[in-house]
């Protein structure tokens, strides 16, 4: 994924107000086109790697079934790598 992508139900948990969003992004998914909103996340964090201010797309309810860890999160590490089913993360 180009973004981190959220489902909705990940971006409530993590305190976004999903109810003030406008989901006004096309994009397109395994499942077809649907529909996201633009936001900010003030923090990602995986394990003990913590970026700040991360744009990301949160999708309407039920358009995903996982959230996605995308480039505007990976483009900002050092380097990233898949070796088999391991994503290899150097911050």
């Amino acid at each position: 994924a180009s973004m981190v992508v959220l489902t909705s139900e990940d971006a409530r948990a993590a305190g976004v107000d999903v109810d003030s969003l406008s989901f006004t992004v096309p994009v397109d998914t395994a499942n077809g086109r649907a529909m996201a909103a633009r936001a900010r996340l003030s923090e990602v964090s995986v394990g003990p790697i913590v970026e700040t201010d991360v744009p990301a797309l949160v999708a309407r309810q039920e358009a995903l079934r996982t959230s996605l860890l995308g480039l505007t999160f990976l483009d900002r590490l050092s380097s990233w790598r898949v070796e088999g089913d391991r994503l290899l993360l150097t911050p």
